[in-house]
């Protein structure tokens, strides 16, 4: 069976957590008739981006009310479901921003909290430090949020892992746009993995999202794209394939040299 993946495009309200939960829901009800098993929506889907002081406000526990909820869709839909949201650390207080991954029973699969924290984040988000790879009826499945995609580190982690489709839950603004699309094609051949990439659409303040929402292979075959406007992007993944790709044409995580690659981390870290 090959699995249909989807991303998801929305333009969140600022702070309107209900209004966002009724977009999630509706959009989560077209892919489930389309027949997704698996589905990804933006970083802080829930919440908007721009919140700035007020993320701390809007934090939960996962567990917890809007994970819930999420979760209830999943389970409604017979999907997996991926989303950014607030999270707060119930016995730290810390605030993370972190991505949930709700089973089709409604389950709560895993959480992965950002590990690269972009510009002003760093004032008030607590970086994550581990890079998890959560085992799915659909595949091994790794995490990564927005500016975690610059990072070919994070990417390779997954892999190592034994990840084989990466979603990214993203709110890039628009004067990334030709990076990103780069460093997408960069982290699926490199790896030899399917990667997802759901990303914001609309404005907030001074930012503009540009979409472009995508699934790539790890030959950088397009599989399906959403250029603007709300709506999702939905393709079918061959995941058994990319064993043979890794074999073959795409054999860099066999042929790495990670006792040279380990000396040149830690000279050039001591340079930075």
């Amino acid at each position: 069976m090959e699995p249909k993946v989807a991303v998801a495009q929305i333009d969140c309200r600022l702070g309107d957590v209900e209004a966002n939960l009724s977009t999630i829901g509706k959009l989560s009800a077209r892919m489930g008739r389309q027949g997704a098993d698996i589905i990804c929506f933006p970083e802080l889907a829930t919440t908007g981006y721009s919140l700035n002081a007020k993320w701390r406000r809007y934090a939960e526990t996962v567990p917890g009310q809007t994970s819930n909820r999420l979760a209830s869709l999943a389970h409604e839909f017979g999907f997996y479901l991926i989303s950014g949201i607030v999270e707060r650390d119930a016995r730290s207080e810390r605030i993370f921003d972190s991505t949930v991954l709700l089973g089709p029973e409604g389950d709560l699969v895993g959480v992965y909290r950002k590990v690269h924290l972009w510009a002003k984040e760093r004032k008030y988000f607590t970086p994550g430090s581990q890079f998890p790879v959560f085992k799915t009826k659909v595949g091994r499945v790794g995490l990564g949020v927005c500016y975690d995609l610059e990072f070919p580190e994070s990417a390779r982690a997954l892999a190592l892992q034994g990840a084989e489709i990466i979603f990214y839950s993203s709110a890039q603004p628009s004067y990334f746009k030709r990076h990103v699309d780069n460093y997408l094609r960069s982290r699926a051949a490199e790896n030899c993995v399917f990667v997802a990439h759901s990303n914001r659409i609309g404005r907030e303040g001074d930012l503009t999202f540009f979409g472009q929402s995508q699934i790539l292979s790890p030959t950088l075959r397009t599989l399906a794209r959403k250029e603007s406007g709300t709506g999702f992007a939905m393709a079918s993944v061959n995941l058994r394939g990319i064993y043979s790709l890794r074999k073959k044409r795409l054999p860099y995580l066999q042929q790495r040299m990670p006792s040279t690659y380990g000396l040149l981390s830690e000279r050039m870290s001591r340079s930075v």
